[in-house]
């Protein structure tokens, strides 16, 4: 089989890190090659100067198709035929399904003049190959579902394959699909394989990898591990050459409070997709939220923190009311949250670990008038090591970091506040397995400490794993619990497709 992409001897050193070191791929036509690690590993660094944004070191050198690929520029590999769907996607929120696509692939003029309805048409042809039929292309896609938002970005990177294109690169592209939506993606995956399109795929959700690569490489502190057939590995065996140990897997032993008291109250929430959303969670109990695409259950966390403005109902932390698309009040009110959107919504990606860690509330550090700046990088440097966050220092741009270590940073930020509600809205998005374990077992000790925690997750697993009971979300409404027993991924992923049957038949 004939090899689309050959790198070899790629390296990469910043400043006090040696980011990849040596490092080789090969990538065979009609394939799908699994990248796999920890966050900090080198995947990311390696995507990055595939796409021509890094500079690697002297030495480094890559092939496309047989042809000399110069890598560290941005121009020849599109050239040469690469295609990038990047985790943070790429797109504009303010602008249009259409536009984005449009600025991508470029505008069909005629006459020199922007011919809207061709593109109108290609965009939705576009998203109705991979299965995305509901979407409005004209509306700005900041609005839209994160998983709408990802078939975008998907659909921008398959429009004119034909025309020279030979390798495509998903980073994370499933980071925040449900499942019925991921094999919409899989079977997108699967057509290109069958036209000979080489797939490089980089994801931290081992089922997927084995589900539909054929080849996975394992990096681990930027040096390539080793390359090997999924058929040739099985789960646990991939993940210890991940970490380069056996993972201690954590127990559960969380115990929800007894008492009603306090906590989150929500009554009659209605915005966005949701309509009349009412529920109460104690201090000490983990909830979880979970629904398909659409379902609304990407809307509950921005409305109840106050990211979006609700149309009418009441948020209380504790018994006190917080004002409506206020998340200054709802903080002041006790409540810390992790949004999904890390880029937008999360990091000032240009400040340091330290600003992004206590910008949330920088009181313990002030004293006459003053900031002291040696305590509140002592405060820094604590959770860093708490959370083992992999950064070189405080004052390194959290920009600068991995996804994974970047969302560490965020739970610093909302842990750090002691808060008595904690909302998470898919917290394990781009978290590496061990990290995850780690985020999970953070996410009890704040249940254990007194906080109640909503978990908004398309993460079946890792709901039924932290959370005492899981509220299923169909056409905006909470129309079932499951609790106890019955908690299994399984009837929670049955209640979503059942129900979401039922309502729609």
């Amino acid at each position: 089989m004939s090899k689309t992409l050959t790198v070899r001897d790629v390296a990469k050193t910043f400043p006090g890190q040696v980011a990849l070191d040596r490092f080789a791929l090969d990538i065979s036509a009609g394939s799908t090659h699994a990248l796999v690690g920890q966050n900090g590993s080198g995947k990311s660094t390696f995507i990055k100067i595939l796409a021509g944004y890094h500079q690697p070191d002297p030495g480094s050198t890559a092939m496309i198709a047989g042809e000399p690929l110069t890598l560290g520029d941005g121009r020849a590999s599109q050239a040469a035929g690469v295609r990038f769907v990047h985790q943070d996607l790429g797109i504009v929120d303010s602008l249009s399904c259409v536009e984005n696509i449009s600025m991508g692939v470029g505008y069909t003029t005629k006459w020199g003049r922007i011919q809207w309805r061709r593109d109108t048409e290609r965009a939705s042809d576009a998203l109705h190959a991979l299965g995305f039929h509901d979407i409005d292309v004209t509306v700005p896609v900041g609005t839209l579902a994160p998983s709408e938002r990802t078939a975008i970005a998907i659909a921008r990177a398959l429009i004119n394959w034909e025309d020279g294109a030979h390798l495509l690169v998903l980073d994370e592209p499933t980071a925040s699909l449900p499942g019925d939506d991921v094999e919409r993606l899989f079977s997108a995956i699967r057509r290109l394989k069958e036209r000979g399109v080489a797939i490089l795929y980089v994801s931290h959700h081992l089922d997927e990898v084995f589900e539909i690569a054929d080849e996975v490489t394992v990096l681990r502190d930027g040096r390539r591990v080793t390359t090997v057939s999924t058929d040739a590995v099985d789960h646990d065996g991939l993940i210890e050459l991940m970490i380069g140990h056996e993972l201690e897997r954590r127990t559960s032993t969380a115990q929800a409070a007894a008492g009603e008291a306090g906590g989150l109250r929500v009554r009659g929430l209605v915005g966005g997709t949701l309509r009349d959303i009412d529920l109460h969670i104690r201090p000490g109990e983990i909830v979880g939220v979970a629904g398909v695409t659409g379902s609304g259950r990407e809307m509950v966390g921005p409305l109840i923190t106050g990211q979006i403005p609700s149309d009418r109902g009441t948020v209380e932390v504790s018994g006190a009311a917080i004002p409506n698309y206020s998340p200054r009040a709802a903080i002041d009110a006790g409540m810390a949250f992790v949004p999904l959107d890390r880029a937008t919504l999360g990091v000032v990606p240009l400040e340091s670990v330290r600003f992004n860690t206590t910008l949330a509330d920088l009181s313990p550090h002030w004293q006459n008038g003053r900031l002291h700046r040696d305590s509140e990088v002592e405060e820094t440097g604590a959770l860093i090591a708490q959370l083992s966050i992999k950064t070189p220092s405080s004052e390194t741009p959290i920009g600068a970091l991995s996804g994974g270590n970047q969302q560490k940073v965020l739970f610093a930020r909302s842990l750090r506040l002691d808060p008595k509600v904690l909302v998470l809205d898919d917290p394990t998005t781009g978290i590496d397995v061990a990290a995850k374990e780690e985020i999970l077992q953070l996410i009890e000790d704040a249940a254990a400490g007194g906080s109640a925690v909503l978990v908004a997750s398309t993460d079946t697993d890792e709901l039924v794993r932290v959370a005492h009971r899981v509220l299923i979300m169909v056409e905006g409404s909470i129309i079932e619990e499951i609790r106890g027993e019955q908690m299994t991924a399984e009837n929670v992923e049955r209640a979503q497709l059942q129900s979401t049957r039922e309502v729609t038949a």
